[in-house]
């Protein structure tokens, strides 16, 4: 017990001794952190490209309502793999008119995945060099007959796929951005090309 209560004195001794001359201890010692227990300043939001405007709210049409806006007929797939339908329709006025069909998934495993892919047609004088070949892109890219025209499809390294054709003064990009995990839809995605004619 004796052992105890000395150090306790000590120290009541040198808190007292160091109040008396002004000094007060510090709170809490400043301990330079290590770099593993550092912590990192907060990241940055990740920059997008999308206008602010457009962030916060798309404006959604129906497909009537999109044609009216765009001043063509709009070109839907008669065929969309199971679980899939159209959401919503948005309008791009430029760099010229420009249709974007949203089609959503709701998987029998999965439930709601929601936007699935998308099928942009707009406006063209003549074809964009990326609806007719693969240009420099060699890699996930090649160029398929598809009711007697050729289709760019691609596929991106995050697992994305695209499909990019022309006709009659028309460019269209097909974009799938979401599904099961690791599959690959390009057989369906080319029936739904397929059924656009």
């Amino acid at each position: 017990m004796e052992k105890s209560v000395q150090p306790v004195f000590l120290a009541f001794c040198i808190l007292m001794t160091l109040l008396a001359s002004g000094c007060s201890p510090a709170s809490s010692p400043v301990v330079p952190a290590s770099p593993q227990t550092a912590t990192p300043p907060p990241a940055e939001p990740p920059q997008s490209n999308v206008p602010t405007e457009q962030l916060i709210t798309e404006k959604r049409y129906t497909i009537p309502e999109a044609e009216k806006l765009a001043g063509f007929s709009v070109m839907q797939p008669a065929y969309l793999p199971a679980g899939v339908s159209l959401d919503f329709a948005t309008f791009d006025e430029s760099p010229s008119p420009a249709v974007v069909l949203h089609f959503k998934l709701v998987h029998e495993q999965y439930g709601d995945m929601g936007a699935f892919f998308q099928i942009r047609q707009q406006s063209e004088a003549e074809a964009p060099p990326d609806t007719t070949s693969c240009g420099e892109m060699k890699e996930g890219c090649g160029v398929l007959q598809i009711n007697n025209m050729p289709v760019v499809y691609i596929l991106n390294t995050g697992g994305t796929e695209g499909l990019s054709w022309y006709g009659s003064g028309f460019s269209y990009w097909l974009l799938r951005t979401a599904g099961e995990p690791n599959k690959i839809y390009k057989d369906e995605l080319v029936k739904v090309v397929e059924s656009m004619n």
